[in-house]
C-alpha cells in the first residue's frame, strides 16, 4: 500500500528544565500528546522546549530503504537549554522499529528564544518497501543495567510521510494553482512565494524548463530563502529541478526577488505540475574522522502548471514595454519599445525571416549600459522561434538618446500566422561546472503582436530610417580584360530619400542594405552590401553602385535587383528581402 503524503506540523512539548547544567527529570513512561497545526498557529506555554516534526521521509532505492526525519526544536525560555542525545525512532505498520541516526552537525543546545533544526537518517538494507505508522522520541539511560527507556513522545504519522519520487499529495490545501501565493508548510519562515513564469527550451541533452518564483519577505527582518528543490511531474515520471542561482538568496525586510529553478527532462516531455520540496542535509563521520554528507528531500506542496493558452495583452508598436517589476535586466530609466516586426519570404533559402527592432531610450541623467536581453516568438500553434541578436551593439546609451537593437527569427515556410506572442527574456547564469557555466532563459515581458505588412519600395521602414527608392537604372558595361577574357560590369544608378529619426543614434553595428543581381533563371550574378554609416555609406539623392567581377560570361537581359536588409548575428549574416527592382 502506498502511503499518501499529507503535510501537517506536529508540535510536541518537552520539559524546559533541559539546562546546560544537567539533564531533566522526566515523567516515567509519560507520553506527550502531539498537536497537529501549522507552524504559525502553534501556541505553547513559555519556558518549554517545543518540538515540531517538519517532515518524515521514506524511499525505496537500489541500495535499500532510506528513512529520514527533520524536527525543529524551539526554546521559549530565557536560558540556554541543552538538547540531550535522545533517540528518534520510527515504527512500521508491521511492528518493526528503526532508530534513526542523528546528523553529526546537529546542534547540542538551543539559545534563549530561538530554534534549531535536527536531522536524522538511516539506510535499511532490505529489498521491500516499508510503511511507517508512528514516530517516537526516546530517552535511553545506559548507566544502569538493564538500560532504561523513557518514551518522551509518540505521534502517529497518519500518512505524513514523503515517499520520494513516489510521493503524492492528497490534501487539497497542498495543491496550489499557478500564480497562487503560498508559504512553505511547517517551516518557521515568513517568506511568501508565487509562481510567475515557466520557460521551455531545447538542448542537445533534452528539454529544460525554467520555473520562476517571486519570493517576498513581509517581515521586518532579513530572511534567507531555504534550500528548496522544484521537481517537474509528467504523467509517468518525476524530473529533478535545481535552483539556478548559485549563491543563497537573502531578502531584506519588505523586499521581493525572483528565484529560478531549472528542470531538465527528456525530449518531448510535457510537465503537468511541479512539486516544491525542502532539501535536507545529513552528515556522518566515519572511524577515521572523514565526514560524508548526503541529502534527502521532503515534499511540501504541488503547483499545477498554467494553461498553454494563457492570454497576453496586445501590443502597440512604439509604446514602452511593461516589464516585470523585480526584473534585474531593464534599468528603471530605460524605455524599451518594439519599433518593427517584419516577416519576409526568403524562398531561395527555403524559409521565412522575421526581423524585430527594439528601441532603447535613456530617460535618465547618466549613461545606461545596453541590456543583453533575448527574445522569442511563439506562434498560435505552439511553435517557438528564438531570436538571434545582432552580433555587436553599442555598449551604452547616452542620456536623452535612443539606440536600436535588432533580432532575426528563422521561420519555416509552413508558418502562415502573422500574429505571435513576443517574449522578452533575460539570461541567468547557473552554477559553474568545470569550465562551463550553464545559462538559462526566463521571460520578463510577454505580449501579442501582429507583424507589419510588406512595404513598397517608396516607403521601406528600416527603423530609424524610412527609405524611398524613387527611381533606378541598371546599366551593363563590357570592357576588355588583361587577357582575352572580357570583363562584365553592372552599374546601378539609384535615387533614394533617407529619413532618420534624429533622436535615435546609429553606428556601424546597424543593419545594412544588400543589393543582389539575379538573372531570369534565378542565378545570382553578384551582390554588394552598403552601410548607413561610415565609408561608402548610402546617402540621399543619386548614387551609383558598381558590381564587378561577376559570375557570368555574357551580358544578361531582364536582370532583377533584389534589395535585402542584412544583419550580422553570431550564427552568420541573415537577409530579409525588402524590395525587388525589375
Amino acid at each position: 500500500m502506498r502511503i499518501q503524503f499529507k503535510q501537517v506540523a506536529m508540535t510536541l512539548v518537552l520539559s524546559s528544565s533541559l539546562l546546560i547544567s544537567g539533564l531533566p527529570a522526566l515523567a516515567d513512561g509519560g507520553d506527550v500528546t502531539a498537536t497537529t497545526a501549522n507552524a504559525a498557529e502553534v501556541h505553547l506555554i513559555s519556558d518549554n522546549l517545543q518540538v515540531t516534526v517538519e517532515g518524515v521521509y521514506n524511499e525505496k532505492t537500489a541500495s535499500g530503504v532510506r528513512l529520514g526525519a527533520v524536527i525543529r526544536v524551539n526554546n521559549t525560555s530565557s536560558q540556554t537549554l541543552r538538547i540531550p542525545d535522545y533517540e528518534l525512532r520510527v515504527k512500521t505498520t508491521d511492528g518493526i522499529v528503526y532508530s534513526l541516526r542523528a546528523s553529526s552537525s546537529n546542534a547540542r543546545g538551543v539559545q534563549p528564544d530561538s530554534e534549531v533544526e535536527l536531522t536524522y537518517l538511516k539506510v535499511v538494507n532490505r529489498q521491500t518497501e516499508v510503511n511507517l505508522s508512528n514516530l517516537s522520541l526516546v530517552d535511553v539511560n545506559y548507566d544502569v543495567y538493564p538500560k532504561q527507556e523513557t518514551t518522551l513522545l509518540t505521534t502517529p504519522l497518519d500518512g505524513a510521510v514523503w515517499n520520494g519520487n513516489h510521493g503524492e499529495f492528497k490534501d487539497a490545501s497542498l495543491m496550489k494553482k499557478w500564480g497562487e501565493i503560498f508559504t512553505i508548510p511547517t517551516l518557521e519562515s515568513p517568506l511568501q512565494y508565487k509562481t510567475v513564469d515557466i520557460t521551455k527550451s531545447n538542448s542537445n541533452d533534452g528539454v529544460v524548463y525554467v520555473v520562476k518564483l517571486l519570493v517576498s519577505n513581509p517581515s521586518d527582518q532579513t530572511e534567507t530563502v531555504p534550500t528548496l528543490e522544484l521537481d517537474g511531474k509528467s504523467k509517468t515520471k518525476v524530473y529533478i529541478g535545481k535552483q539556478v542561482e548559485a549563491d543563497s538568496v537573502k531578502l531584506d525586510a519588505g523586499e521581493s526577488k525572483y528565484v529560478h529553478f531549472a528542470i531538465r527532462a527528456d525530449m518531448d516531455t510535457v510537465l503537468d505540475s511541479v512539486n516544491v520540496l525542502t532539501s535536507e542535509s545529513f552528515t556522518q563521520s566515519d572511524a577515521t574522522g572523514n565526514v560524508k554528507t548526503s541529502a534527502f528531500h521532503i515534499g511540501k506542496l504541488n503547483v499545477g502548471l498554467p494553461s498553454t493558452k494563457t492570454a497576453v495583452g496586445s501590443y502597440t508598436y512604439g509604446t514602452p514595454i511593461a516589464f516585470e517589476k523585480w526584473n534585474e535586466v531593464i534599468n528603471q530609466d530605460l524605455d524599451v519599445a518594439l519599433a518593427e516586426l517584419h516577416i519576409a519570404d526568403n524562398q531561395d533559402q527555403g524559409s521565412k525571416l522575421a526581423f524585430a527592432k527594439f528601441t532603447l531610450t535613456n530617460k535618465g541623467f547618466s549613461e545606461i549600459p545596453v541590456p543583453a536581453f533575448q527574445t522569442m516568438l511563439s506562434s498560435p500553434t505552439g511553435f517557438d522561434y528564438t531570436g538571434s541578436r545582432q552580433s555587436d551593439v553599442p555598449k551604452s546609451i547616452a542620456p536623452g538618446t535612443s539606440t536600436v537593437v535588432s533580432y532575426a527569427f528563422v521561420l519555416p515556410v509552413a508558418e502562415t500566422s502573422d500574429t505571435f506572442t513576443m517574449k522578452v527574456q533575460n539570461v541567468i547564469n547557473g552554477e559553474a561546472s568545470g569550465e562551463a557555466t550553464p545559462t538559462f532563459k526566463s521571460t520578463i515581458a510577454s505580449y501579442q503582436v501582429t507583424a507589419q505588412g510588406q512595404d513598397d519600395r517608396h516607403k521601406i521602414s528600416l527603423f530609424p530610417y524610412t527609405v524611398n527608392i524613387k527611381d533606378y537604372y541598371l546599366a551593363q558595361i563590357t570592357s576588355p580584360g588583361q587577357t582575352i577574357a572580357i570583363n562584365y560590369t553592372y552599374k546601378l544608378q539609384i535615387f533614394m530619400d533617407l529619413i532618420r529619426d534624429p533622436q535615435v543614434l546609429v553606428d556601424n553595428n546597424f543593419s545594412k542594405l544588400k543589393f543582389e543581381l539575379v538573372d531570369p533563371s534565378g542565378s545570382i550574378l553578384g551582390s554588394k552590401t552598403f552601410p548607413f554609416t561610415g565609408t561608402d555609406r548610402l546617402v540621399n539623392g543619386k548614387q551609383t553602385l558598381t558590381f564587378s567581377n561577376l559570375t557570368t560570361d555574357q551580358i544578361q537581359s531582364n536582370v532583377i535587383v533584389r534589395v535585402y536588409e542584412a544583419l550580422n548575428t553570431p550564427s552568420g549574416e541573415v537577409d530579409r528581402l525588402i524590395a525587388e527592382l525589375k
